[in-house]
């Protein structure tokens, strides 16, 4: 990341908060990376995270690391817009924070905080359950600022005015997919993205198996288009680490482990674990499995009729499947 700012002559690095992990004990490594003359012209702003709440100033001598442990309002040059910083505050919520500030804030003002983002629709964080200092829906139409941008969340989202720009490298394979960090010009407010050239890349993907005469023929298409969606160049192919879970019933698992894996040649799984087949069921009933067939092609049009995402389409085969093949 910091080789992507010094070639592109970004000066200035957010990071919104969990930087470290709260085990943390010497941060000496960041402190000495900072100092590193190819790095000294870039400006660290952090703001801690409820992983990080305990940093301070105190723990960092390179002078171009600024730490965050109130809330603050600051300004990169005479023309940009204000940026509101909010660390983690345990018991806070970033609504009444704004609020004691909003006397102090621009007309155009940026939003940084650690927080989940109450939208009324939310993803789970795989990491931590419960709320961690919310910021709802009104609290973004009230005090209005021009952009939001979250540290907490390790998934890249973006619903109106607030993006979370996702964890740069992913820690497990919940993790999914090329990583990356945004850039904000903060002449128009635009945003950009920039790939980061991580060491590894993981994708996790459920396979409905399905006892029909074409079963394996099937599974190889479906696994062709996860590979397809995942647009991985040649080079990547080899960072790439695969969990692949498998439900269903099949007339030979044995068969099924070899299609997926000649499917999937070349890749390499999650912790050598290989494809896990300890969901799929043996079924060799041939009146049952062309009432399979039938079912499926009904299921699959009205996927695509009803424009259902695939996930939807499989959990409604999975629960037809168990009505037709339970014994």
């Amino acid at each position: 990341m910091l080789e992507a700012l010094v070639r592109e002559d970004i000066r200035v690095l957010i990071v919104a908060g969990d930087l470290f992990d709260m085990g943390s004990q010497n941060y000496s490594v960041f402190d000495e990376l900072c100092r590193d003359k190819k790095y000294a012209g870039i400006d660290f702003h952090v703001i801690p995270g409820n992983h990080d709440s305990a940093i301070g100033q105190k723990y960092f001598t390179a002078p171009n690391i600024r730490i965050y442990n109130e809330p603050e309002l600051i300004s990169f040059g005479d023309t940009g817009p204000g940026f509101f910083f909010i660390p983690y505050l345990a018991g806070k919520s970033m609504g009444e924070v704004i609020a004691k500030h909003k006397d102090s804030l621009p007309d155009r003002w940026v939003l940084v905080g650690h927080g989940d983002y109450l939208s009324g629709t939310r993803d789970p964080n795989n990491y931590e359950s419960g709320v961690y200092m919310p910021l709802g829906r009104p609290d973004i139409e009230y005090y209005g600022p021009s952009r939001v941008i979250l540290g907490h969340i390790h998934k890249k989202m973006e619903t109106g005015k607030v993006r979370y720009p996702g964890s740069p490298c992913g820690m497990d394979i919940n993790e999914t997919g090329r990583r990356s960090f945004i850039i904000l010009d903060t002449n128009d407010l635009s945003i950009n993205e920039r790939t980061v050239n991580s060491d590894y890349l993981f994708f996790s993907e459920n396979l409905l198996a399905l006892p029909t005469s074409n079963e394996f023929e099937n599974i190889k298409n479906k696994i062709a288009g996860f590979v397809k969606s995942w647009d991985l160049s040649k080079d990547e192919v080899s960072k790439a680490r695969i969990r692949l879970k498998v439900k269903g019933y099949t007339s030979d698992k044995r068969m099924l482990e070899a299609a997926i894996s000649k499917s999937l040649e070349g890749f390499k799984f999650y912790n050598d674990e290989g494809a896990g087949l300890s969901e799929v069921s043996i079924f060799n009933d041939l009146e049952r499995i062309s009432i399979v067939e039938r079912v499926k092609e009904k299921v699959e049009l009205l996927g695509r009729n009803c424009r259902y995402p695939q996930e939807k389409v499989d959990l409604i085969l999975e629960q037809a499947l168990g009505i037709i093949l339970k014994d």
